[in-house]
């Protein structure tokens, strides 16, 4: 009996590495593991439920390679921006928020200073160093912005944001909180660009979406990201990125629906993924960001989610449910410096014009 203890011992270590897929079995893995097997398996993060962007599946693969289970509080990007400032990043190991809060949090020296191995395939402009704090910031993922519509209950499908002023949208819009997540204000952006070709003049968008309320046309304005309204058949538009829509669809297809991108013009964003300053599981969030630049970007690929790093295929079953190549043509990508500039003003406006 002991011989056999001893042989599961010495034999375990070898079953467990034979889990793991190439890239991710190697050395420096290897020794990040070791260090955070001793930190308690959990990972604490904020903004990164099941439902968004994959996280589901990707934080399970995690668990199932490595053991470590994740604890999740689901939060807007500005509310992951306040809380870990308050918390002076202590609370949370990782964070999904919107690029340019996470470059603020970057700059107020609250993320890790650590620099992820494949940071060198990022593109440029998806990722930064501050000068200052020398912490650091990435995009994992990137969207575009556009609608999911139920079609037994929306008959004129709209193919612009200006085709969302119908009276025959009474009570079937839903979009995210500007105040809140970063959606909502990529949201108010792309209504700008679509109205003034300028994704950062927010006030005509503001008062676009004011437009709607008044006609009674939002179902809803949501907090935090949330299917349970499309899912009961109550949301007849529901407007986030691409990802996220096409995730949808197909996992409700009893519902009839089709994906549109605002023929009028639209933004595509990053996802922001830092590691908090003072993680409490310091070496199981480095061992997590390595993981999500190596195997995480097809899991997100594999869910309609585009990888950042562009060696990285989509795979094509995948690719053939987007809408077609031709529907991305009017597409910008945010600028976070300017996005970061305004975002706070937009914020206020929205509060002050939309009750």
């Amino acid at each position: 009996m002991r011989r056999f203890v001893v042989l599961v011992v010495l034999l375990l270590p070898i079953l467990l590495l034979a889990k793991l897929p190439p890239e991710l079995n190697n050395s420096y893995i290897l020794w990040l593991w070791e260090n955070a097997k001793k930190e308690g398996g959990w990972i604490y993060t904020y903004g990164m439920p099941a439902i968004w962007a994959n996280y589901g599946e990707i934080f399970g693969k995690f668990e199932e390679f490595f053991g470590i289970k994740q604890r999740d509080i689901d939060m807007g990007s500005a509310v992951v921006l306040a809380r870990m400032t308050e918390e002076n990043a202590s609370k949370n190991d990782i964070a999904d928020l919107k690029p340019a809060f996470a470059a603020e949090l970057a700059k107020r020296g609250l993320t890790a200073d650590y620099i992820p191995v494949d940071f060198h395939l990022i593109p440029e402009g998806q990722k930064g160093i501050d000068e200052k704090t020398k912490s650091v910031w990435i995009a994992a993922y990137k969207g575009t912005l556009g609608f999911m519509v139920n079609t037994q209950l929306v008959k004129q499908i709209p193919r612009t944001w200006k085709d969302l002023k119908n009276p025959a949208y009474k009570n079937l819009i839903v979009y995210l909180d500007p105040r809140a997540t970063g959606t909502g204000v990529n949201t108010v952006e792309a209504i700008a660009y679509a109205l003034t070709g300028d994704p950062y003049n927010f006030k005509p968008a503001i008062d676009f979406l004011k437009e709607l309320h008044d006609m009674g046309l939002i179902l809803t304005v949501d907090p935090k990201v949330s299917v349970a309204k499309w899912e009961r058949g109550e949301a007849g538009i529901v407007i986030n990125f691409d990802y996220n829509l096409l995730d949808w669809k197909e996992k409700n297809p009893h519902i009839p629906s089709v994906i549109v991108i605002p023929e009028d013009g639209t933004v595509a964003s990053g996802g922001g993924v830092i590691i908090a300053k003072n993680a409490p599981h310091p070496y199981t969030a480095r061992l997590f960001m390595e993981y999500l630049l190596r195997y995480g970007q097809k899991l997100y690929a594999k869910a309609f989610v585009s990888p950042i790093i562009p060696t990285v295929e989509i795979p094509e079953e995948v690719k053939a449910k987007f809408p077609p190549a031709e529907a991305y043509k009017k597409v910008v990508f945010i600028d976070y410096q300017k996005d970061a500039e305004i975002s706070k003003d937009l914020q206020d406006y929205y509060s002050k014009v939309i009750k």
